[in-house]
């Protein structure tokens, strides 16, 4: 890709700009089982906000993970 393109991320809406997979979300520190959760349910990038929230486990896989009961 060349020179920043202009997205609407598929989880928020939100506009942003795209300089491909080595500017930002390149340095997120985004797992293999995350990057498999995002490609699982989107088809093209997320913006800045929604990658970190998958990053820090705000959503993603770890989201997921079932509820234990307290005894």
């Amino acid at each position: 890709m060349r020179g920043p393109v202009q997205k609407i991320c598929e989880q928020c809406g939100q506009r942003f700009q795209c300089l491909g997979y080595q500017c930002w979300c390149g340095r997120l520190g985004i797992t293999e089982t995350q990057m498999d959760w995002i490609a699982a349910r989107y088809k093209d990038c997320l913006c800045r906000a929604c990658l970190e929230n998958v990053a820090t486990g705000k959503s993603g896989p770890q989201s997921l993970l079932p509820i234990q009961p307290t005894s």
